[in-house]
């Protein structure tokens, strides 16, 4: 009875609660704040409009929100209506498909004149008002735009289907986006620039220039802890750190390692002091090493750089973290060094944790997904990297789709395997683009949010090696999440091995206090945010992100609470 005049009496209030502004979310910053990475994603959702067949088909081209179906004539399509606040992070397309001149026009919040009405190949060209190089991509058979396209309440995007006939009129597009709560301020896409969005586009302009480098270089206080060259029996820690703290990179140099020893060395993290690691992944596997791969320097790891191996993904800890490399093999191995770079520091209650998790599986019959990740809680998936081989001659293995649930719901369904980890055509082996940055056939095509390490075929054998990070573009989550991709199109036998990365919060978001429990500790802390309207409280505890500590927070609180209370959380 007491608590329930509690809440009643701070119903009472809410009107005291008002909108706490911040600057306008452009997009840029999404990629361009290193630490940022790792910060929950609060009420944000994402969301990819496809052309993947909706009748569970591979017909993965020509279909549209309306009309319906698979569209055979010349006719105006609306590919997707999304109500925002949103903004698009990522457009793709086959280049094949892309130079043929579809119409790309999209209208933004409410208005019957596009902002955006021009074509695909203007885009993918670099020749579109802002759109250009390093956030304009091709690689690989498939061209990406990562300029952010921001609106404040929504857009309609549009394009013109092409008469069925030649293969370069199948329109393939995806177009990945994030919508947040209302009221989030966003300014919608007005084809220039303010002063402050230049600052945040070059910010991002020299993190993809310089990619192989640190995404943040301006930071005071680094610490590092080196080993020297040692040979490991069993085991070998790089790192035993008290918290609170951030891991800035982790190097791991093994010049002459063999394909063994990169797979039988195991990267463990352990975090605040758990008995299970939250990252236990084959050193090779981690850091795509070895197995012919290219060298390669993505924007969060590589493996081409003085000091070996990195690792860049911002790694938080609030008590402490165990850095350990195992061997898991009977022979001793070698490495030639070791770095571990951190800070000491507070973090806020909305850092999340960098999880990893390996997947292998060996397709059986019947068989229709491999299953990159699947777990519970507060998070968001930041990408992967996926090792596919089969035993045949074919690359029909690519097509099958990526398809990513949160929160039990489907929030993106891709056009194909190669389209996913941002190329086309098989990776420009077939609809072959000859004027490409690294020709036809490529065995690899690296870049910083996306590439290839191993692409090949042979009478009797064909092999993918890939990556995407999705950073600005990463998929949030508030219960769970299922990322999948189809296996069904390989060969029974196929073997599949990915490592899908993640952050997660190490406990509930309404456990304020950070205690394992949702108590009257964390009620006396909401208590008092409640009645104030500073940004630290709203982070604290404006559970569901529109900015506002109010009713909608009590009602996710008092859930939290009623499961703490009866599950014994």
């Amino acid at each position: 009875m007491k608590i329930s005049l509690i809440f009643c009496s701070i119903i009472i209030v809410s009107s005291m609660v008002s909108l706490i502004h911040a600057q306008p979310i452009a997009g840029y910053e999404a990629l361009s704040s290193w630490e940022d990475w790792s910060r929950l994603k609060v009420g944000a959702q994402s969301g990819l409009a496809s052309s993947y067949d909706r009748s569970g088909g591979n017909y993965d081209w020509d279909h549209y929100e309306y009309p319906e179906g698979l569209i055979e004539e010349e006719v105006l399509c609306t590919i997707k209506i999304i109500q925002g606040p949103g903004i698009i992070y990522r457009f793709w397309m086959p280049h094949y498909m892309a130079r043929n001149h579809y119409v790309v026009r999209m209208y933004f919040d409410g208005e019957t004149t596009a902002r955006i009405d021009t074509e695909s190949n203007t885009i993918f060209d670099g020749l579109f008002e802002c759109f250009s190089e390093p956030l304009i991509i091709t690689v690989a058979g498939g061209q990406i735009c990562y300029e952010p396209i921001a609106f404040s309440e929504s857009v309609i995007i549009e394009t013109m289907n092409k008469p069925s006939g030649p293969f370069a009129n199948r329109h393939y597009y995806q177009y990945t986006y994030m919508t947040y709560p209302a009221g989030t301020e966003i300014d919608s896409y007005t084809g220039s620039l303010t002063t402050e969005q230049q600052q945040q586009r070059s910010k991002v302009v020299s993190m993809l220039d310089n990619v192989g480098e640190h995404p943040d270089s301006n930071c005071a206080g680094v610490m590092e802890v080196s080993t020297s060259p040692a040979i490991i029996d069993s085991n070998l820690t790089l790192a035993d750190l008290a918290g609170p703290g951030l891991i800035r990179k982790i190097n791991i140099k093994m010049t002459d390692a063999n394909d063994t020893e990169l797979e039988g060395l195991n990267l463990r993290i352990y975090y605040d002091d758990q008995n299970n690691p939250s990252i236990d992944i084959p050193v090779a596997h981690f850091f795509g090493a070895g197995k012919e791969r290219t060298a390669y320097r993505s924007l969060p790891i590589g493996t081409d750089s003085n000091d070996g191996f990195y690792c860049y993904w911002p790694m938080p800890f609030r008590n402490s973290v165990l850095v350990k490399l195992f061997n898991t093999t009977a022979e001793p191995i070698a490495i030639d060094s070791a770095k571990v770079e951190y800070e000491q520091k507070q973090l806020d209650h909305h850092t999340c944790y960098l999880h990893a998790t390996k997947n292998t599986s060996v397709r059986q019959s019947g068989q229709i997904y491999h299953t990159i990740l699947s777990t519970t809680g507060q998070g968001h998936y930041v990408g992967d990297l996926l090792y596919v081989q089969q035993n045949a001659d074919s690359f029909y293995m690519l097509e099958g789709d990526d398809v990513i649930y949160a929160d039990g719901q489907l929030v993106q369904n891709g056009t194909g395997l190669e389209d996913t980890y941002n190329g086309g055509a098989y990776y420009n082996w077939v609809a072959v683009i000859p004027d490409e940055p690294e020709g036809p056939y490529p065995q690899s095509a690296t870049r910083p949010l996306s590439g290839i390490l191993y692409v090949n075929r042979y009478t009797d054998f064909a092999r993918a090696d890939q990556y995407r990070w999705r950073i600005a573009d990463c998929i949030p989550f508030a219960e769970s999440i299922e990322a999948n991709v189809e296996c069904r199109y390989a060969q029974v036998g196929s073997r599949w091995i990915s490592v899908g990365f993640w952050y997660q919060l190490p406990y509930l978001l309404e456990d304020i206090s950070e205690d394992g429990r949702v108590d009257f500790i964390d009620f006396a802390l909401f208590a008092d945010d409640w009645l104030d309207t500073d940004s630290d409280s709203c982070d604290r505890s404006d559970f569901n992100g529109d900015g506002k500590v109010n009713e909608w927070d009590l009602q996710k609180f008092t859930s939290a609470w009623l499961d703490s209370h009866f599950n014994g959380l």
